[in-house]
């Protein structure tokens, strides 16, 4: 390829062309990456190495992994299960935000507690303080419901990749 010459033109021009093609040649390079991935994501041997490297990679959020699961809906074949599938992410969002509560909050129990609860504080995004209550009664309640959750997950996964 021949590169224009880029010394005459005005400080403006150069900088929109310097950012122009260096993005283009990222879009490009981003493509072929994605063809290699995706690549490698179609070959079954090639699975363990596709979740070591990709998947199961730090930094790689459990967040960021039911976005793609919901990103993915349209692509399953059996839309029954699918469409059973999106209101389950939802139910497991939640799950994972009382779980970040206890996490990351903070122990605000008091010290004269009588109702054997533990009392953990959160600051959500906005800023806005929350407070959660776990009592023993409401963990068995939580933990019989996490069960039948992953249960009804693993259903789901099966008639998915049936």
């Amino acid at each position: 390829m021949t590169f224009m010459n880029y010394r005459n033109l005005s400080k403006e021009d150069f900088d929109a062309i310097v950012t122009g093609e260096l993005t283009h040649y990222s879009i490009w390079m981003e493509n072929v990456l994605i063809d290699l991935i995706s690549t490698q994501f179609s070959q079954p041997a090639r699975r363990v190495d596709f979740e070591r490297l990709l998947l199961r990679r730090d930094g790689l959020t459990f967040q960021d992994k039911i976005e793609i699961v919901r990103a993915m809906l349209p692509q399953f074949s059996n839309k029954l299960a699918a469409q059973k599938l999106k209101p389950l992410l939802t139910k497991i969002e939640e799950f994972k935000a009382y779980r970040n509560a206890f996490a990351h909050g903070t122990d605000v129990t008091p010290s004269n507690n009588q109702d054997g609860g533990i009392y953990i504080e959160i600051i959500a995004r906005s800023g806005k303080e929350k407070l959660v209550l776990v009592t023993p009664e409401s963990h068995e309640i939580t933990m019989s419901e996490a069960e039948a959750l992953l249960k009804e997950l693993h259903m789901l996964r099966d008639e998915l990749c049936a």
